[in-house]
């Protein structure tokens, strides 16, 4: 059992979560770690909330391994994921199932097999949360990871392996872990 000041804490952080959620969401949500009680008592408050999860987990995992592009968009839609038109999704993807509504895809895009899009995170110092917004006609090179609270513009490349942990500009090239953005006179070499 939680003492009464864990509760009242417990509390606090389920309030900040849930006012994050009901904001613009623009920057990413960092929950401290907390000694009496782990950061699923705040994210997942009741059965129900943590049921959804694994559904939703369950669907992403069988969603990833399928080699047809539409129907894995079809599955994500489902899922909240916001898909533009003429999105291809290869193979062995995969998308974070905690929050699926926080990654947006623009038209044209095309993510990589291997790869991974994430909106959360586990830190030393707690439970990041933040969305994933790909700009239009950007290629996301196969096994490359973005991470949780990373926007990548329009007309973007990442090499093949990057690991996003920075936002990305608009026609930019990024590569390497951590991603590098390369200058523009080195992209077109």
């Amino acid at each position: 059992m939680l003492s009464e000041s864990a509760r009242s804490q417990l509390q606090v952080d389920r309030e900040m979560f849930q006012q994050w959620l009901a904001g613009s969401r623009s920057t990413p949500l960092l929950l401290p770690r907390r000694d009496a009680y782990n950061v699923c008592a705040v994210v997942f408050p009741t059965m129900s909330s943590l049921l959804r999860f694994h559904a939703r987990y369950v669907v992403t995992m069988f969603a990833g391994r399928l080699p047809w592009s539409n129907v894995k968009t079809a599955l994500y839609r489902c899922m909240g994921v916001r898909i533009g038109k003429g999105v291809y999704i290869a193979p062995w993807t995969y998308f974070d199932a905690m929050f699926p509504s926080m990654i947006e895809l623009g038209d044209g895009c095309l993510i990589g097999g291997g790869s991974k899009l994430l909106t959360h995170e586990t830190t030393c110092a707690g439970l990041r949360i933040g969305g994933v917004r790909i700009g239009a006609n950007s290629v996301i090179g196969a096994f490359s990871i973005v991470r949780s609270g990373v926007s990548i513009g329009s007309n973007v490349t990442t090499g093949l392996g990057s690991v996003v942990c920075k936002d990305v500009p608009d026609g930019r090239t990024a590569l390497g872990n951590p991603a590098r953005i390369l200058r523009k006179e080195d992209t077109n070499a």
